[in-house]
Order: structure tokens, then C-alpha cells, then sequence
């Protein structure tokens, strides 16, 4: 008699248990997680990364240079240049605007599509692109030719003129601290 009513309760609490699993996975599944209360897209705007390819036919497209940031998940100074540099508004507001961007995980085996063969994000960064530090970023023109690269974290106040040398093709005519004197003077 004990053991039926041991049984028997065991039962109701397994079957509370898994209804209650179940309307947990519903609520989840139902919640909009772009919604503001998980979200301030107005208040702390992302990057707005792209696949390698999508990129490249945005750049082309838009008549913008690319920007391809390599980092690695172990990379304590990727995750500065994250949290630090590519969340300032000002770095953000410039980055989407201007740019077409690509993030690429210089350790992983994803594959991404390069014109008309498949490479993972390892090759790409350590055969395409010689990335043999993290991070490192590549600047492309629009015509999907390379521009320099910046290896090592930059700090955002460094960041900024280094973009709008790139964006406004001050490149083409001045070295980077020619271009910086003549900031300087204004």
C-alpha cells in the first residue's frame, strides 16, 4: 500500500515535471529576443558583420571598403578590441555606415565561400590573408583589393583616424602620418 502511493505520487510529480519543461520550452520559443528588453538596439548598436562573400559584393556593390576583422575565441585582446573599440558609437556609427564588414574566427573550420571554392576561416586567415597574429585587421578597396592591415589591438582614439583614412581614400595620396600631420594643422 505504502509502495503504490509512493509509486503513484512519484508519477504526478514526473508528469508536473515534464509539463513544466514543456511550457518553459514554449515560452522560450515564442519570446522575441530582438525586442528591447533584450536588446537596446538604439543604445548600444553592433557592428553589423557579414559573411566573407556578402561583403565582398556589398563592397563592390556600395563602393565601400571592406573591413575583415580576424580574432580567435581565446584572444583576451580580441575581446578588448570588442568590448572597447568596436563598441564605441562613434566607431559603430562609422563601421556600419561606411563599411562592409567581416568578422572571421582565425581558428575555426567554418567554411566560406572565396569566389568559387570553399576555405575554412583558418585557411583563410593563415593561407589568404597570412594572419599569424590575433587580432588583425584587413582593409579591402572596393574593388575587393587590399589596402594594408593592422595587426594588434587599437584603441578607439587611434581607431577613428585610421578609418576615416581609409573611408575617405586618403591612402591614395598620403601616408598615414602625412595624412595625421594634416589633420593636425587644421
Amino acid at each position: 500500500m505504502v509502495f503504490r502511493t509512493l509509486m503513484k505520487r512519484k508519477k504526478t510529480e514526473l508528469i508536473l515535471f515534464l509539463t513544466l519543461i514543456g511550457l518553459i520550452f514554449t515560452v522560450l520559443h515564442s519570446v522575441d529576443y530582438n525586442d528591447t528588453f533584450f536588446v537596446k538596439a538604439q543604445d548600444n548598436p553592433q557592428p553589423q558583420w557579414l559573411t566573407y562573400d556578402k561583403a565582398l559584393t556589398k563592397s563592390k556593390v556600395e563602393n565601400i571598403p571592406t573591413l575583415i576583422y580576424f580574432y580567435s575565441d581565446n584572444c583576451g585582446w580580441c575581446r578588448k578590441m570588442e568590448t572597447e573599440t568596436f563598441a564605441n558609437k562613434e566607431i559603430q556609427e562609422l563601421l556600419n555606415n561606411s563599411f562592409a564588414l567581416v568578422k572571421i574566427n582565425g581558428n575555426s573550420n567554418k567554411t566560406v565561400q572565396v569566389e568559387d571554392e570553399k576555405l575554412t576561416e583558418r585557411q583563410l586567415a593563415t593561407e589568404a590573408y597570412r594572419v599569424n597574429a590575433f587580432p588583425t585587421i584587413w582593409f579591402l578597396n572596393s574593388g575587393n583589393e587590399r589596402i594594408a592591415n593592422l595587426p594588434g589591438y587599437v584603441q578607439p582614439d587611434v581607431f577613428l583616424p585610421i578609418l576615416v583614412y581609409i573611408k575617405d581614400d586618403f591612402y591614395k595620396k598620403y601616408t598615414f602620418q602625412e595624412y595625421m600631420e594634416l589633420e593636425k594643422n587644421k
